[in-house]
This record gives C-alpha cells, structure tokens and sequence, in this order.
C-alpha cells in the first residue's frame, strides 16, 4: 500500500504538475490574440522631439513600430515620482530583452533636470540606453504636450515645497505601435497594474519581433 501511495505522489509531481502548470500558461497564450482586440483605443499620442539623459535627441517617430510606456516626473521629486520609477523599472525589468517594447520618462521640470542631472537619475534605476529613455524639453513646451496631448495633468505648485514644487499624474501612458494612447493605469496600483500588464500582452503579440 505505502508502495502503491509513493508511486502516485511521485507520478503527482512528476507528471501532474507540469501538465497542470502547462494547460494554465497554454490558455492563457491561446486567449492573447482575441485580447487584442478588447484593448481600448484612445487618440493619436503627440508627436515629440527631446533631449535624452545622454545628450542626444529621441523623436516620436523612432518609437514607431515599438509599444512606449511613458510617465511624467521630475528629479527633486519627493512625493510619486520615485515608487513611479520603481514601476518603470520593474517593467523594464520584465521585458528587458523585448525590443517590441521602449519606456519614456518626461521630464516636468527641465530647468533643474539637466542632461547629467537625468543621466545621473536614470542610472539610479538601472536604465538601459536604447531601451529607456528620459527626455527634457523646453518647459512650456513640456507641459502643452502632457496636457493637450496626452491630457494629463501638470501643474506648478510651489506652495507645496521642496519636492513638491510640481503636481502631475501619477499614471503611466500606454502607447502601441501605431502611436496610439491604448490605456492609462495608476502606476501606484497593484490592481491597475496587473490590467497594465495584461493589455501590454496583448499589444505586443500583435508587433513583430
């Protein structure tokens, strides 16, 4: 009898599990193509040209053909700015060797964030160059884009204080490959996240690696 029940409990684990853990991933890929198509399509996201943390110039064009994740922040931020980051790393993380996929820090407050003060941020959060990128622009500029672009807000508050001189959104923007705004998720949100993470499957079985 004691035979027989090890025999069972080492075909369980052998045999079951992995087929068990194979049906759950299988289901899952199968579902990804009809999911596309469940993914909301907002407006064409605007267009941009920004100096990067390295010096040089990043266009919205050359994300063309690539998913983006974009955020806003700024470097003296105290408040969101840095969890937000975590966030960004953490994607990055997740699709580090995905090409299909770029990440977008825009700076709200260039003035202070210059391009070493940007360099030494991202290298803060392991940015990959090529992969992650954090731009600076002129203010006004900066600020037209999030708000009639993107129609996030920013806000200048200096009656916040240090760290606080700036009130902007905490979510992160998806953008497909098509330079569409397909979803805006509170990057501070585990829940949201997980629906971030599940659209971004979904955009991303449709480009080609």
């Amino acid at each position: 009898m004691n035979k027989f029940r090890s025999r069972l409990i080492a075909f369980v684990i052998l045999v079951g599990f992995p087929l068990g853990f194979f049906f759950y991933y299988k289901q899952k890929i199968d579902a990804l193509p009809n999911r596309q198509k469940e993914v909301q399509v907002f407006w064409d996201a605007p267009d941009f040209t920004y100096e990067t943390q390295n010096g040089d110039t990043l266009h919205s064009k050359d994300l063309k053909g690539h998913a983006y994740v974009a955020d806003f922040i700024f470097t003296n931020c105290e408040g969101v700015c840095p969890n937000l980051s975590k966030t960004m790393s953490l994607i990055q993380l997740n699709f580090k060797n995905d090409d299909r996929l770029k990440l977008v820090s825009f700076s709200v407050d260039p003035d202070r964030d210059s391009i070493p003060v940007l360099k030494d941020y991202a290298k803060r959060y392991d940015a990959i160059d090529g992969k992650w990128y954090f731009l600076r622009g002129e203010k006004q500029n900066v600020w037209d884009m999030a708000q009639k672009g993107f129609k996030v807000p920013v806000v200048y508050t200096p009656e916040g204080g240090k760290g606080a001189e700036f009130t902007h959104t905490e979510k992160i923007v998806l953008v497909d490959e098509d330079g569409k705004i397909r979803g805006f998720y509170n990057g501070l949100d585990k829940q949201m996240m997980d629906t971030f993470y599940n659209n971004l499957a979904s955009i991303l079985v449709g480009i080609q690696q």
